[in-house]
């Protein structure tokens, strides 16, 4: 395998979203908006920052994107759509990764009201 690729298998190990499978070590549980989450219809979100280090350099996204220290980012999915965080035009508004509209990726319990 190339380097910097994972196999199917390892991502699964890692616990990745949307594989009903919980957080894993190094995964990051975004809930602080759980309020308007369930409006939407959505569970929290789980963020693979771990297979993220595996794929980028930190300098991708920090702290350009998001700031170093965890909870100090403000979050949300309209400033995701809006082009900025995870919707960064070199992340999930690009070629390089899964859009943002499919969201059982990101979010736990997609689709239960």
């Amino acid at each position: 395998m190339r380097p910097g690729l994972i196999s199917f298998v390892a991502a699964l190990a890692m616990a990745l979203p949307g594989t009903g499978l919980a957080a894993a070590v190094g995964d990051i549980v975004l809930d602080s908006r759980s309020v308007s989450m369930g409006k939407a219809g959505v569970g929290p979100v789980v963020y693979p920052h771990a297979l993220h280090e595996k794929l980028y350099k930190c300098a991708a996204c920090h702290p350009k994107i998001f700031k170093e220290k965890a909870g100090a980012t403000e979050m949300s999915m309209k400033l995701n759509m809006d082009g900025k965080l995870c919707g960064s035009p070199n992340c999930h508004n690009s070629e390089k990764a899964f859009p943002l509209y499919n969201c059982v990726k990101c979010h736990t319990k997609a689709g239960a009201k």
